[in-house]
C-alpha cells in the first residue's frame, strides 16, 4: 500500500492510498460511508488488488485525520460548496491517478450518495458503478430533514455537531435488533465488525448542520428518475446490500432504486440482496460471499468487454 498528497480546490491537501498493480484490468475508487474512514477497507482493497485491479481511496472532509471532523466545508459566498468540493477531491484523485484503464467508481452508503452524484457529472470518465448499502429515499423525508437542518444551522451556526440530526437519521435503526447488544447492531451481525467500529475513534462521530445541510441538498440532486437519466445509461450498475438494512429500508429502498434506475434507461442493473444481512454487508457474517458475488460481477464485464468509458457528458439536473 502506498500514499500519495493530492492538493485540493480550496488550497486544502489529502491523502490518497493506492494499491498497486503492475498491468490493472481497471482501477477501483472506493468512496467511504458517513462518519468512518476510509481504511475500514484495507481488506477489500487487498482483496481487489490481488485479482488484478489497482485501488485508490481517500477519507472525504471532515473524515479520518481531514479536520474539523463531520464538517465539509463552511458556506461561503462565490466559493464551492462542500458537496462540490467532495466531488471535486474524486475527481482530482482519480486524474492524478489513473491511466488508460477503465475506472469505476464503488460506493458504500454516503459514499453511494457521493458516487451518483459524481456519475451525473463525470459519467463518460466510468466503465461501471457499484453502490453498496445505498437507498432511495422519498422526497418529503429529505425535504423535511434539510429544513430542519438550516432551521437548527440559523440557531446554532454551520459548525454546530448535531446530536438531534443523528438521533433522528439513525436513532430509530436498532430497534429491529431486540435486544440490542450495542447502539449499532444495525451495522452488521458480526459482534467482531460491530466493536471494532465502536473502539475506532474516527467512526461514529456527530456531523455538522452544514454538513447535514450539503449532504441533504446532495442526495436531493441525485433522486429521481429524471437525475438518474443524467447518469449515461449503457454505464453497469451493481447495487448489492442486505434485507434486514434499515438504512436502505430493509430492502425496499434498494429495490426502488433499482427499478428507478431500469426506468430512467439504465439497461445493465444487478440489483443483489442478503437475506438478514444488514448496512455493512462487506463486514457481515457472510462477507466472503458477498465479495466473491462482487468479482464474479466484475470479471463478467471484462470477459463481455463493456467496461469502455462513455463519451457524453450532462449537467445535473435540480
Amino acid at each position: 500500500m502506498d500514499k500519495t498528497t493530492i492538493k485540493a480546490l480550496d488550497g486544502s491537501t489529502f491523502d490518497v492510498w493506492i494499491f498497486c498493480h503492475a498491468k490493472p484490468k481497471a482501477t477501483i475508487q472506493i468512496l467511504h460511508g458517513m462518519a468512518e474512514h476510509c481504511l475500514r477497507y484495507q481488506a477489500l482493497a487487498e482483496m481487489l488488488r490481488n485479482e488484478g485491479y489497482r485501488v485508490i481511496m481517500h477519507n472525504h472532509r471532515g473524515h479520518g485525520e481531514r479536520r474539523p471532523v463531520g464538517h465539509y466545508a463552511d458556506s461561503r459566498a462565490g466559493a464551492p460548496g462542500g458537496w462540490d468540493l467532495l466531488l471535486d477531491d474524486v475527481l482530482r484523485a482519480q486524474d492524478a491517478l489513473c491511466g488508460s484503464e477503465p475506472r469505476i467508481l464503488l460506493g458504500h452508503s454516503m459514499g453511494s450518495f457521493i458516487a451518483q452524484a459524481w456519475a451525473m457529472r463525470y459519467g463518460e470518465k466510468l466503465a461501471a458503478l457499484i453502490l453498496s448499502g445505498s437507498n432511495s429515499q422519498p422526497a418529503f423525508m429529505l425535504n423535511a430533514g434539510l429544513t430542519l437542518a438550516k432551521l437548527m444551522k440559523a440557531v446554532r451556526g454551520g459548525r454546530h455537531p448535531s446530536r438531534t440530526m443523528d438521533t433522528l437519521s439513525f436513532g430509530s435503526f436498532n430497534r429491529a435488533f431486540r435486544p440490542p447488544r450495542t447502539d449499532f447492531d444495525w451495522l452488521s451481525r458480526d459482534h467482531q465488525q460491530v466493536d471494532a467500529y465502536i473502539a475506532d475513534p474516527q467512526c461514529g462521530h456527530l456531523c455538522t448542520l452544514q454538513m447535514w445541510c450539503d449532504m441533504l441538498t446532495g442526495i436531493k440532486s441525485i433522486s429521481g428518475t429524471e437525475n438518474l437519466k443524467i447518469i449515461p445509461t449503457q454505464l453497469p450498475l451493481y447495487i448489492f446490500g442486505g434485507d434486514h438494512d434499515p438504512v436502505g429500508r430493509m430492502g425496499a429502498g434498494l429495490k426502488t432504486l433499482s427499478q428507478q434506475y431500469q426506468l430512467s434507461g439504465h439497461n445493465q442493473v444487478t440489483l443483489k440482496l442478503y437475506a438478514e444481512g444488514r448496512h455493512e454487508m462487506l463486514n457481515e457474517t457472510n462477507r466472503e460471499e458477498v465479495c466473491t458475488d462482487l468479482l464474479n460481477w466484475l470479471n463478467t464485464l471484462f470477459e463481455n468487454n463493456t467496461t469502455e468509458p462513455y463519451e457524453h457528458h450532462h449537467q445535473p439536473h435540480i
